[in-house]
């Protein structure tokens, strides 16, 4: 199995870290393939390379009246809001309301997610699907109970908490394969296409959220199915690495300046590349919460917004208690 060597200390392929353990249920200390306290941020390149609210340490970003609007733009091109039935599992019972394990089998393994339906799910209307990755050593239990993107979203959309298998270089810690031709890749593809001939899911909305080795996933995910993915929101993640990507993606990102499991580094690096991709020009406006920046001149439909925060919480690598809720405004922009 092939690996992906990203930081000095933790992800597969390298020695594992012994400062990133089980997430918390608070704010998860779990590194997401994050570097020890002291690690420098490397990659690569021959092996496949790859709360509280605070102050916006990003205030060097002057506003710019040219900003790209969030509102508008990202609706522009995304996904029908208008709740009309998109097909494939559209008009079936769901067999579920509510929250449920489920299992499907990948290259003789049995995986196993969390699917949480809203209580009052229609299957004649289609929603917004938002798969949500845990960081190192977590679950998907623990994912839902703290990212609060599902509860933001007030039964808008459906949620799907995938568990990670055990990773033996990884002190037998639960994370991902961050290489798109294994394991972790086919589990989200057998996912999609399961939910999709079972729900109504709204394929022009499928989003991606995850912290720490989660957001390294949610990254990768944007990059290798920017075909099916609409929009990324992370926290403490990293990447993507081997571009070039498939589709485009509109990106959401936030990373502490303090940040000692995954260095700020890391997150500055997937601002620039998201930023790039999707052609903006630069820092534009503030916008809420009050640590965000949205970029300027990005692709209609396509903008970023870069969260750089200095929280202290679980040596800067927490989940803020903003995030959750920014994450799904942003979602719904589409």
């Amino acid at each position: 199995m092939r690996r992906l060597c990203v930081l000095t200390s933790v992800l597969v392929g390298c020695p594992a870290d012994p400062a990133a353990t089980t997430d918390d249920a608070t704010g998860a200390t779990s590194g997401a393939g994050g570097s020890g306290a002291s690690g420098a941020a490397t990659v690569d390149a021959s092996t496949s390379a790859g709360s509280t609210s605070g102050s916006d340490t990003g205030a060097t970003d002057e506003p710019t009246d040219s900003a790209s609007a969030v509102t508008g733009e990202a609706s522009a091109t995304g996904g029908s809001s208008t709740g009309e039935p998109a097909g494939g599992g559209c008009g079936k019972e769901p067999g579920q309301r509510g929250s449920a394990q489920q299992t499907v089998e990948v290259a003789g393994t049995e995986r196993t997610y969390i699917l949480s339906l809203p209580a009052d799910y229609d299957p004649d209307t289609a929603y917004p699907l938002v798969f949500a990755w845990h960081g190192r050593g977590g679950d998907g239990s623990l994912a839902k109970l703290y990212f609060k993107v599902e509860e933001a979203s007030q039964g808008q959309a459906i949620f799907v908490y995938p568990y990670g298998l055990p990773l033996a270089d990884m002190q037998d810690q639960t994370g991902w394969d961050l290489d798109p031709n294994n394991e972790d890749f086919e589990f989200f593809d057998r996912m999609f296409a399961d939910l999709s001939e079972r729900l109504c899911v709204d394929p022009s909305r499928v989003f991606s959220t995850g912290h720490s080795f989660g957001g390294y996933m949610s990254n990768q995910v944007g990059c290798f199915r920017g075909d099916v993915v609409r929009a990324i929101g992370l926290v403490a993640g990293g990447g993507p690495y081997v571009p070039p990507c498939t589709g485009q993606v509109a990106a959401w990102l936030a990373h502490g300046t303090v940040d000692m499991v995954v260095p700020y580094s890391e997150g500055t690096d997937s601002r620039d590349y998201w930023s790039s991709a999707n052609h903006c020009a630069g820092p534009g406006e503030a916008v809420d919460p009050a640590p965000c920046v949205a970029y300027a001149g990005c692709d209609a439909g396509y903008p970023v917004v870069w969260c750089s925060h200095d929280e202290p919480d679980f040596m800067g690598h927490g989940w803020p208690n903003w995030a959750g809720a920014a994450i799904w405004g942003f979602f719904a922009e589409f």
